[in-house]
């Protein structure tokens, strides 16, 4: 990877924020190989959630997103951005209201949204994931409206899907607020990723999970929240997500948050975020899988070194 954008322009620091279905999150950086000096930051917008629901919490959810990306966008200038880009993912691309989302939060901000298609979002997911490795790696970014999926190596991508099947999807069609709702919740989404991956062969050995789900799952795992993910990758077994599953469909969602490492907000959301993940690693056959800090939002700033974006 070289630094043909940072040599083409005059831009030493950029920052991206992604609009996602369940968080609004920013990075900023240098514009470098390397995306040195990270500045990371988050705002939890739950915006699918909100979009799927009454008329009150649908005329919310566009003046409590605008005043999101504009604290976004200020972490940012404050940590030395000098061009600020602003993307969205499923919720938005769904919503049927792209123009009306553009207008408002260029009001609001100043910034231009730029709305990404499943493809898109897979391939940043993968640019920022696998990026320190070689050979061939999966990546999985389990997001609130839908579940990216891509294989590649450091010069190719292979693959790039995205499954209309995400946490806050999933939860909406099915809520599991008790033990019973994991079977008809496990059916929908065995269903999506076996038509999905219908023609996938010898997928590889190295897979990356992405995401809120992720950041969460690690948290129950070390049994302390964990504020953003771990700045080197974090090991798991499918048996450490089936256990964490079990868990939290154990108990009503009030009582979740009381299970050590918790993460606030993912009460009602975490588990139908485990059964994607383990439907996937099922489906793949998937003993361990390893939790990243790197998302679409990397993918995004690698891709402006290259001269890509």
């Amino acid at each position: 990877m070289t630094d043909s954008y940072s040599a083409r322009t005059s831009i030493k620091r950029a920052g991206v924020i992604a609009i996602g279905s369940n968080s609004t999150r920013l990075l900023c950086a240098d514009v470098n190989a390397a995306l040195s000096n990270p500045v990371r930051a988050r705002q939890e917008t739950r915006l699918f959630l909100a979009l799927s629901g009454d008329a009150a919490h649908r005329a919310q959810a566009l003046p409590r997103l605008v005043e999101a990306v504009e604290a976004l966008r200020q972490t940012a200038l404050a940590a030395g951005a000098e061009t600020v880009r602003l993307t969205a993912t499923a919720a938005v691309r769904d919503s049927g209201q792209q123009a009306r989302f553009a207008e408002a939060l260029r009001q609001g901000t100043g910034l231009n949204l730029r709305v990404l298609s499943g493809e898109e979002e897979a391939r940043y997911s993968f640019l920022g994931a696998a990026h320190p490795y070689l050979g061939e790696v999966g990546v999985v970014d389990i997001g609130g409206g839908s579940t990216e999926l891509a294989i590649g190596s450091a010069d190719r991508l292979n693959l790039a899907l995205s499954l209309q099947l995400g946490a806050s999807r999933l939860y909406a069609a099915c809520p599991m607020n008790a033990p019973g709702c994991l079977k008809p919740a496990m059916e929908q989404a065995q269903s999506a990723i076996g038509d999905a991956l219908s023609n996938l062969v010898n997928p590889p050995k190295r897979w990356l999970l992405v995401g809120g789900t992720g950041v969460a799952l690690g948290g129950l795992i070390k049994r302390q929240v964990i504020h953003d993910a771990p700045r080197t990758d974090l090991p798991f077994t499918l048996r450490q997500a089936e256990d964490a599953l079990n868990a939290l469909i154990a108990l009503p969602p009030h009582q979740r948050m009381e299970l050590p490492g918790m993460t606030p907000g993912r009460e009602h959301i975490l588990p139908t975020g485990l059964v994607i993940l383990t439907a996937l690693m099922n489906r793949l056959n998937l003993r361990e899988m390893a939790i990243t800090q790197r998302n679409n939002c990397d993918g995004f700033l690698y891709s402006l070194v290259d001269g890509l974006t």
